[in-house]
Protein backbone atom coordinates (compact mmCIF):
# COMPACT_ATOMS: atom_id res chain seq x y z
CA UNK A 1 0.00 0.00 0.00
CA UNK A 2 0.88 3.63 -0.89
CA UNK A 3 -0.22 6.91 0.68
CA UNK A 4 -1.18 9.92 -1.51
CA UNK A 5 0.95 12.58 -0.87
CA UNK A 6 -1.91 14.90 -1.03
CA UNK A 7 -4.42 14.05 0.88
CA UNK A 8 -3.20 10.94 2.36
CA UNK A 9 -5.63 8.53 1.67
CA UNK A 10 -3.90 4.98 1.09
CA UNK A 11 -4.07 3.21 -2.52
CA UNK A 12 -2.84 0.07 -3.75
CA UNK A 13 0.66 0.05 -5.14
CA UNK A 14 -0.23 -0.24 -8.51
CA UNK A 15 -2.47 2.52 -8.48
CA UNK A 16 -2.14 5.23 -11.05
CA UNK A 17 -3.90 7.99 -9.87
CA UNK A 18 -5.51 8.53 -6.03
CA UNK A 19 -9.33 7.13 -5.35
CA UNK A 20 -10.00 10.66 -2.75
CA UNK A 21 -8.52 13.44 -5.15
CA UNK A 22 -7.42 12.48 -8.14
CA UNK A 23 -3.78 12.88 -7.80
CA UNK A 24 -1.19 11.09 -10.38
CA UNK A 25 0.76 9.01 -8.82
CA UNK A 26 4.29 9.12 -10.79
CA UNK A 27 5.47 6.12 -12.84
CA UNK A 28 7.82 3.86 -11.14
CA UNK A 29 11.43 3.66 -12.59
CA UNK A 30 11.96 0.88 -13.85
CA UNK A 31 16.01 -0.10 -13.81
CA UNK A 32 17.02 -2.89 -16.96
CA UNK A 33 18.63 -5.83 -15.66
CA UNK A 34 22.35 -5.64 -15.80
CA UNK A 35 23.47 -7.82 -18.79
CA UNK A 36 26.65 -9.52 -18.91
CA UNK A 37 28.47 -9.85 -21.85
CA UNK A 38 29.61 -13.22 -22.68
CA UNK A 39 32.13 -12.15 -24.66
CA UNK A 40 34.07 -10.47 -22.15
CA UNK A 41 34.20 -13.33 -19.59
CA UNK A 42 38.07 -14.37 -20.26
CA UNK A 43 39.13 -18.16 -20.47
CA UNK A 44 39.69 -19.79 -17.82
CA UNK A 45 43.54 -21.64 -18.58
CA UNK A 46 44.07 -25.16 -17.00
CA UNK A 47 47.44 -26.59 -16.21
CA UNK A 48 48.17 -29.22 -18.44
CA UNK A 49 49.93 -32.49 -16.88
CA UNK A 50 52.65 -35.04 -17.68
CA UNK A 51 49.44 -37.26 -18.88
CA UNK A 52 48.39 -34.58 -21.71
CA UNK A 53 52.03 -34.00 -23.08
CA UNK A 54 51.62 -33.92 -26.95
CA UNK A 55 53.63 -36.28 -29.05
CA UNK A 56 56.14 -33.31 -30.08
CA UNK A 57 56.61 -32.75 -26.44
CA UNK A 58 57.68 -36.15 -25.86
CA UNK A 59 59.63 -36.39 -28.84
CA UNK A 60 62.50 -33.69 -27.93
CA UNK A 61 62.48 -35.06 -24.58
CA UNK A 62 63.07 -38.79 -25.55
CA UNK A 63 65.28 -37.52 -28.31
CA UNK A 64 68.37 -38.80 -26.58
CA UNK A 65 66.89 -42.15 -26.11
CA UNK A 66 65.62 -42.63 -29.74
CA UNK A 67 69.20 -41.36 -31.08
CA UNK A 68 70.53 -43.79 -28.92
CA UNK A 69 68.17 -46.62 -30.21
CA UNK A 70 68.44 -45.63 -33.48
CA UNK A 71 73.00 -45.31 -33.63
CA UNK A 72 72.32 -49.36 -31.85
CA UNK A 73 70.44 -50.34 -35.13
CA UNK A 74 72.60 -48.31 -37.34
CA UNK A 75 75.47 -50.95 -35.90
CA UNK A 76 73.53 -54.12 -35.95
CA UNK A 77 73.02 -53.67 -39.78
CA UNK A 78 76.50 -52.68 -40.65
CA UNK A 79 77.63 -55.51 -38.38
CA UNK A 80 75.28 -57.92 -40.71
CA UNK A 81 76.67 -56.28 -44.25
CA UNK A 82 80.01 -57.03 -42.69
CA UNK A 83 79.78 -60.27 -41.70
CA UNK A 84 78.26 -61.11 -44.95
CA UNK A 85 80.96 -59.87 -47.16
CA UNK A 86 83.57 -62.11 -44.82
CA UNK A 87 81.65 -65.22 -46.06
CA UNK A 88 81.72 -64.19 -49.36
CA UNK A 89 85.51 -64.25 -48.99
CA UNK A 90 86.61 -61.01 -50.68
CA UNK A 91 83.39 -61.05 -52.88
CA UNK A 92 83.54 -63.59 -55.33
CA UNK A 93 80.80 -63.49 -57.54
CA UNK A 94 80.18 -67.26 -57.65
CA UNK A 95 80.01 -67.37 -53.95
CA UNK A 96 76.88 -66.94 -51.54
CA UNK A 97 75.87 -67.50 -48.03
CA UNK A 98 74.28 -70.40 -47.77
CA UNK A 99 74.13 -71.18 -43.58
CA UNK A 100 75.64 -70.09 -40.47
CA UNK A 101 78.66 -72.34 -41.39
CA UNK A 102 78.72 -73.09 -45.12
CA UNK A 103 79.22 -71.29 -48.24
CA UNK A 104 77.83 -72.03 -51.57
CA UNK A 105 80.02 -71.96 -54.76
CA UNK A 106 77.80 -72.27 -57.81
CA UNK A 107 78.50 -71.45 -61.62
CA UNK A 108 76.14 -72.44 -64.33
CA UNK A 109 76.53 -76.03 -64.04
CA UNK A 110 78.24 -76.85 -60.74
CA UNK A 111 78.17 -76.56 -57.17
CA UNK A 112 79.57 -77.29 -53.79
CA UNK A 113 79.99 -76.61 -50.26
CA UNK A 114 82.83 -75.21 -47.74
CA UNK A 115 83.00 -74.02 -44.69
CA UNK A 116 82.76 -70.36 -43.77
CA UNK A 117 86.14 -70.48 -42.22
CA UNK A 118 88.25 -70.91 -45.75
CA UNK A 119 89.60 -67.81 -47.05
CA UNK A 120 89.30 -67.42 -50.11
CA UNK A 121 93.34 -66.78 -51.35
CA UNK A 122 94.68 -64.93 -54.42
CA UNK A 123 97.02 -67.70 -56.54
CA UNK A 124 97.33 -68.59 -59.82
CA UNK A 125 97.10 -71.18 -61.80
CA UNK A 126 98.96 -70.98 -65.73
CA UNK A 127 97.06 -74.17 -67.05
CA UNK A 128 93.99 -73.24 -65.56
CA UNK A 129 93.40 -68.85 -65.89
CA UNK A 130 90.47 -69.58 -64.05
CA UNK A 131 91.02 -71.74 -61.09
CA UNK A 132 89.62 -70.51 -57.37
CA UNK A 133 91.52 -71.28 -54.28
CA UNK A 134 91.22 -71.42 -50.84
CA UNK A 135 92.36 -72.72 -47.43
CA UNK A 136 91.73 -73.88 -44.47
CA UNK A 137 92.82 -73.31 -40.99
CA UNK A 138 95.13 -75.86 -41.51
CA UNK A 139 96.79 -74.35 -44.56
CA UNK A 140 95.79 -76.67 -46.50
CA UNK A 141 95.01 -75.19 -50.32
CA UNK A 142 92.30 -76.39 -52.10
CA UNK A 143 92.09 -75.32 -56.18
CA UNK A 144 88.70 -75.94 -58.16
CA UNK A 145 88.87 -75.81 -61.32
CA UNK A 146 87.09 -77.11 -64.88
CA UNK A 147 87.97 -77.95 -68.16
CA UNK A 148 86.83 -79.45 -71.55
CA UNK A 149 88.04 -82.93 -72.00
CA UNK A 150 88.84 -84.62 -75.58
CA UNK A 151 89.37 -87.82 -72.80
CA UNK A 152 86.35 -90.94 -73.57
CA UNK A 153 86.41 -91.67 -69.91
CA UNK A 154 87.99 -91.57 -66.07
CA UNK A 155 89.99 -93.82 -66.59
CA UNK A 156 92.05 -92.23 -68.87
CA UNK A 157 92.32 -88.89 -67.31
CA UNK A 158 93.40 -91.03 -64.46
CA UNK A 159 96.37 -92.70 -65.78
CA UNK A 160 97.03 -89.50 -68.20
CA UNK A 161 97.93 -88.13 -64.60
CA UNK A 162 99.69 -90.76 -63.11
CA UNK A 163 101.97 -90.92 -66.08
CA UNK A 164 102.65 -87.00 -65.89
CA UNK A 165 103.19 -87.39 -62.18
CA UNK A 166 105.83 -89.84 -62.52
CA UNK A 167 107.46 -87.85 -65.32
CA UNK A 168 107.69 -84.87 -62.77
CA UNK A 169 109.25 -86.94 -60.08
CA UNK A 170 106.41 -87.44 -58.06
CA UNK A 171 105.41 -90.62 -56.04
CA UNK A 172 101.39 -92.15 -56.61
CA UNK A 173 100.56 -92.70 -53.13
CA UNK A 174 97.42 -93.52 -54.23
CA UNK A 175 94.41 -93.98 -56.78
CA UNK A 176 90.97 -95.26 -56.00
CA UNK A 177 87.23 -94.47 -56.91
CA UNK A 178 85.51 -92.76 -54.80
CA UNK A 179 81.24 -91.43 -55.26
CA UNK A 180 80.48 -88.13 -55.51
CA UNK A 181 77.09 -86.97 -56.84
CA UNK A 182 76.09 -90.33 -57.51
CA UNK A 183 78.57 -90.87 -59.58
CA UNK A 184 82.05 -92.40 -60.00
CA UNK A 185 85.13 -90.21 -58.92
CA UNK A 186 88.76 -90.38 -59.64
CA UNK A 187 90.40 -89.90 -56.02
CA UNK A 188 94.36 -89.78 -56.10
CA UNK A 189 97.13 -89.04 -53.52
CA UNK A 190 100.60 -88.08 -54.46
CA UNK A 191 103.83 -87.49 -52.25
CA UNK A 192 105.74 -84.61 -54.48
CA UNK A 193 109.31 -84.05 -55.23
CA UNK A 194 109.51 -80.89 -52.63
CA UNK A 195 108.04 -83.13 -49.93
CA UNK A 196 104.28 -82.07 -50.09
CA UNK A 197 101.15 -83.83 -50.86
CA UNK A 198 98.74 -83.47 -53.55
CA UNK A 199 95.29 -84.94 -54.00
CA UNK A 200 93.12 -85.05 -57.29
CA UNK A 201 89.69 -85.59 -56.87
CA UNK A 202 87.66 -85.59 -60.42
CA UNK A 203 84.62 -85.69 -61.49
CA UNK A 204 84.00 -86.66 -65.20
CA UNK A 205 80.62 -86.18 -67.33
CA UNK A 206 79.55 -84.90 -70.61
CA UNK A 207 83.17 -84.45 -72.00
CA UNK A 208 83.96 -81.73 -68.97
CA UNK A 209 86.15 -82.56 -66.14
CA UNK A 210 86.00 -81.06 -62.72
CA UNK A 211 88.98 -81.33 -60.48
CA UNK A 212 89.34 -80.52 -56.80
CA UNK A 213 93.46 -80.00 -56.26
CA UNK A 214 93.93 -80.06 -52.78
CA UNK A 215 97.96 -79.30 -51.33
CA UNK A 216 99.11 -79.67 -47.84
CA UNK A 217 102.45 -80.59 -46.22
CA UNK A 218 101.13 -83.95 -44.64
CA UNK A 219 98.85 -86.66 -46.21
CA UNK A 220 96.52 -86.61 -43.91
CA UNK A 221 96.00 -83.03 -44.04
CA UNK A 222 94.41 -83.46 -47.51
CA UNK A 223 91.75 -85.73 -45.53
CA UNK A 224 90.34 -83.77 -42.84
CA UNK A 225 86.51 -83.44 -42.09
CA UNK A 226 85.91 -80.28 -43.54
CA UNK A 227 87.52 -80.96 -46.77
CA UNK A 228 85.69 -84.35 -47.31
CA UNK A 229 82.66 -82.68 -46.21
CA UNK A 230 83.12 -80.14 -49.21
CA UNK A 231 83.86 -82.88 -51.84
CA UNK A 232 80.96 -85.12 -50.49
CA UNK A 233 78.22 -81.46 -51.16
CA UNK A 234 79.79 -81.37 -54.82
CA UNK A 235 76.94 -81.40 -57.68
CA UNK A 236 76.87 -81.62 -61.71
CA UNK A 237 73.55 -80.22 -62.46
Amino acid sequence: MKKCPECGNPSYDGAPVCGNCGYTFPKPKVTPPKKEDIFQEKPRLEKKTDDNKGILTIIKEKKLVIGIILFITLIVICGIVLMGTHNNNGGNSNSVIHSNDLVEYKESDFSFNYPSTWEQVNRSDQEHPDAVFFQNKENVTIEYYNITSSASSLKDITQQRITHAQESGDYVELVDTITLDGRNSSNMLLENANGDYTRYVSMFSDGKLYVFKITGSSEKSLTSEDIENTLNSADIA
